[in-house]
Formats: C-alpha cells, sequence, structure tokens
C-alpha cells in the first residue's frame, strides 16, 4: 500500500511538473482572410514570439473572424480570456472616447506622419485610460491601409459628392466622414455592397484598394478617386486583467516582437495596395487624382461638431502632432 501511495504521488508530481511547463497559448483573432497582408504577418509574429520565447509562448492565428466581431473578441478578452484581437480605435469611443479620433479622416497625409502621434506623452495618456478601462495594448501601430473611393462617377471636390449615396461601415466615424466629404453615407454589411452598387440604392464604396478589388465591385462601378480620406492604423488589444497575469519576460517578447510584426505588416499592406490600385486599372478603372484640401477644410470643420464627446480642440491638436 505504501508503495501505491509513492507511486501515485510521483505520477501527481509529474503531472504538476508537466502542467507548469506548459506554453501559455494566446489567440490572435482578426477579421482578415488567410493569404491577406495581416494573416501573413500575424503567422509571422508567432514564429519570432515562439522562437524568442523557446516555445514558451504560443500565438494562434485565427482569421477571417472566426472568433466573432471585433467587439466580440474584446469583451472577452477584456473579461480575462487569453485573446489578443485587431480593433479600431473608433471602437474606444464609450471607454475612451479621445482615442477615437485616430480614426477620423484626414488627419494626416501620409501613414509616417501619422505614425508620429503614438510616441507623444498625449498618447501615453489616453493609453493609461484604456488600461484602467480594462484593455491593453499590445501593438499600437499596425498600417492597415489607406482608404479610397470607388465610385460610380468621377470625384474631385466635395461637390461631385452632393446627394451621392456611398457605403460606409456601421461606424459613427465613417458615417461623419463621408458627410464631412459631402456625400450621403449608407451604413450596410460589406457582403451586401455589390448588389447595392448593381441596383443603384448605392453609388459609391470607399475601403482600401485591396477590399475594393477583391470584393469585384470594380466590375459595377468604374471610377477609382484616391480621396486618401483615412490612413487606418489598427491596435492589436488584449485584456488588462490577462496582461498582468503574463511575467515580465512574457510581456517584453510579445512588446518587442509586436514592434517588428507592426513594421512587416505595414510593408506588406503598403507594397499590397500598389498592386491593387494597377490590378484594377487592369480591370478597366479609371484612376483618378484628387485635390484633396477642400476635403480637408470640411473635415476640420465638422468632424469635431460631430462629436461633441470629444476634448476641446482634439481633432485640431492630434493634427499639429502629426503635421507639426
Amino acid at each position: 500500500m505504501r508503495h501505491f501511495i509513492l507511486g501515485c504521488v510521483a505520477v501527481a508530481s509529474l503531472g504538476m511538473s508537466a502542467t507548469s511547463l506548459a506554453a501559455t497559448e494566446i489567440k490572435v483573432a482578426y477579421g482578415n482572410q488567410p493569404g491577406e497582408p495581416i494573416d501573413v504577418a500575424v503567422k509571422q509574429w508567432a514564429e519570432w514570439v515562439k522562437e524568442e520565447s523557446n516555445g514558451d509562448l504560443v500565438l494562434q492565428p485565427f482569421p477571417a473572424s472566426q472568433l466573432g466581431s471585433e467587439t466580440e473578441v474584446m469583451e472577452q478578452a477584456r473579461f480575462g480570456s487569453a485573446l489578443i484581437g485587431i480593433n479600431a480605435y473608433s471602437n474606444f469611443m464609450d471607454s475612451v472616447p479621445d482615442l477615437s479620433v485616430l480614426d477620423a479622416p484626414y488627419l494626416s497625409e501620409t501613414f509616417d506622419d501619422k505614425l508620429k502621434v503614438f510616441d507623444s506623452p498625449w498618447f501615453a495618456e489616453q493609453n493609461q485610460k484604456l488600461n484602467a478601462q480594462g484593455y491593453h495594448i499590445v501593438v499600437p501601430n499596425v498600417v492597415y491601409g489607406e482608404r479610397q473611393l470607388l465610385s460610380k462617377n468621377a470625384v474631385k471636390t466635395p461637390e461631385d459628392l452632393q446627394g451621392v449615396k456611398v457605403r460606409v461601415q456601421n461606424s459613427p466615424m465613417y458615417v461623419a466622414a463621408i458627410r464631412a466629404m459631402g456625400g450621403i453615407p449608407t451604413p450596410m454589411s460589406l457582403g451586401d455592397v455589390y448588389p447595392a452598387l448593381a441596383q443603384g440604392m448605392v453609388s459609391g464604396v470607399e475601403n482600401p484598394p485591396s477590399v475594393l478589388y477583391g470584393g469585384k465591385f470594380y466590375e459595377v462601378v468604374k471610377q477609382l478617386n484616391l480621396t486618401r480620406h483615412m490612413q487606418t492604423v489598427t491596435p492589436f488589444v488584449t485584456g488588462e486583467a490577462f496582461w498582468q497575469q503574463l511575467d515580465d519576460d512574457q510581456r517584453r517578447i510579445l512588446t518587442e516582437t509586436g514592434k517588428r510584426f507592426a513594421d512587416h505588416a505595414s510593408e506588406l499592406v503598403m507594397a499590397q495596395n500598389d498592386k491593387d490600385i494597377e490590378r484594377l486599372k487592369e480591370a478597366g478603372v479609371q484612376v483618378n487624382e484628387v485635390d484633396i484640401a477642400p476635403f480637408q477644410e470640411r473635415a476640420r470643420k465638422e468632424i469635431p461638431e460631430a462629436f461633441p464627446q470629444w476634448s476641446p480642440g482634439l481633432y485640431d491638436r492630434i493634427s499639429e502632432i502629426i503635421n507639426g
């Protein structure tokens, strides 16, 4: 009996030892399809994390919204799940309203300019407020794409958009952006855009060129207007409670490899952007250069008015940080 008990203790000890040595697995959730630049970059990030941690940390990519919408993933993360999810700064409108300005139109003309804000004291302050709301930004600055306008008729001035219905995602920021640009924002899911364009329910759709090409919207409307209305930079976010469960070395590895991931993703996204504009041209789309100054002027006036929950002068303050 004594030998039996000792044997059980030994087996239990081995089991505890095996458990203690198990890798920390973290799911990484995003809506991009397999093979898209973000997906490719996340998988490379997982390789770097595995290498730097000697297998102690494992990132498991979940593309194509397999784990739910951005909002659903963030709620899971906030309540302690081992999750890192892509998000939009405008999705923090309810928790830290001022952060949502980072998705506002015409804040910058280039991504290099836009990325300056992430090194600013203002962003550090907002980041602390977000931690207090239960979120932790692991990677703040992944370039997602420059948004352009594909439409039935050429658009070169805000007046050209008067009376034009443009599909937008169901987000207050995107609604406000198209309204400020002179159009009529029409929220609907991306899956409904093609038939809506074909039936004349809307006459335009805005998104990065990769999405415009992938949706085959060029089969219906043939004018790509380089409005450059949003330089979209997206964060990858986890819950603050889960982040604090990780040890210092694990947090360091995720942060340091996250910087490499952001650089890699940005390179892939920008390279794909140029390819997709060329593919749209080859598909018979007319590409129109646009003087963005009149659009910028309207955005500077109308966007702050659309978001009274922002701190006074926020849009101009962030614009100065980015362009100063």
